[in-house]
């Protein structure tokens, strides 16, 4: 409770500047998360490790609201949306954690990072959104990007790039619903309704195949429990931080600051695995970069004209 307590109280300079290095620090931590995904590998059932990591949450944002007041909970916004945006995230989090599972973790979080440019994409085919030139050609930027990242017709190419890919398009949409609830509901309630929902949805397919799953779960080590501990509780931190730069700077200017989570991951596959990208590759995750940032500037520019 005393962890808790100073949880609850954590706090820093309410300016735009300690927002960008909350945000900086935000992908750190999720850097070092999936680092931990990919260190854990296939050792631990993927339906196990994304119970633990939403369920470990749950109870985190769970205490931390109650502490806050129970009437916070009243607070949700759109029911369907928060299911909406749980199951987005879920889907997220599996395309991602099955992906780190087979491609490297740069490759894996740059591929993933095309979120912005399919929620362009998006925009234009499902809403029938007016799109300018100008996000379009970051669109063909972050796509020429990708395709440095992946060659295909290389040796390097495989099937398993579908996981980030999915990661990145399952992301737009959860970003598409998560700017609806900003508008109505509270912030800590609906990440822990994302975590409540995910947790109940994955218990219930444990449950459904358990005679297949609880004999996996039985071989796991002690030690892959533990990293999958650390994972979750990155994870968890990693939501925390990211409310508090919230609370210090818009999300237009937080944005680009996201794509530091490139460098982080970089550092971490060379630090932990001896795997540096190559020049390509390199050069493609540069590219996505530059068409994930352009096109959250461009639309800012928008919304401030």
């Amino acid at each position: 409770m005393e962890v808790l307590g100073r949880l609850r109280g954590f706090s820093l300079p309410v300016t735009a500047e300690a927002g960008i290095l909350v945000m900086v620090a935000t992908t750190a931590t999720f850097a070092a998360s999936d680092a931990t995904v990919k260190v854990i590998g296939a050792a631990v059932p993927l339906l196990a490790l994304l119970l633990v990591r939403y369920f470990f949450q749950a109870v985190v944002l769970g205490v931390w609201q109650t502490q806050r007041g129970a009437v916070h909970f009243l607070n949700t916004g759109a029911l369907k949306l928060q299911v909406l945006r749980a199951f987005l995230l879920l889907s997220n989090s599996a395309c991602t954690f099955a992906g780190l599972r087979y491609l490297p973790l740069p490759v894996t979080t740059a591929l993933a990072m095309m979120a912005p440019l399919i929620t362009t994409l998006l925009a234009a085919t499902v809403l029938n959104e007016d799109v300018p030139r100008s996000k379009w050609a970051m669109v063909v930027l972050g796509f020429i990007g990708m395709l440095m990242v992946v060659r295909p017709g290389s040796g390097q190419f495989s099937w398993t790039v579908i996981f980030p890919i999915g990661a990145a398009t399952t992301f737009a949409c959860f970003q598409v619903a998560s700017s609806k609830l900003s508008k109505s509901g509270d912030p800590i309630t609906t990440n822990f309704l994302t975590a409540l929902v995910a947790t109940v949805a994955l218990a219930l397919l444990l449950w459904a195949d358990q005679a297949t799953m609880l004999p996996e779960m039985g071989r796991v080590r002690f030690g892959s429990w533990l990293l999958v501990l650390l994972m979750a509780s990155l994870a968890t931190f990693g939501h925390v931080l990211m409310l508090q730069a919230l609370r210090r700077a818009p999300l237009a200017l937080l944005t680009p600051f996201g794509y530091a989570q490139l460098a982080f991951a970089t550092l971490f596959s060379w630090v932990l695995f001896s795997q540096i990208p190559d020049l390509w590759t390199g050069l493609g995750m540069i590219v996505i970069a530059l068409g994930g940032i352009g096109t959250v500037l461009l639309h800012s520019r928008a919304r401030a004209a």
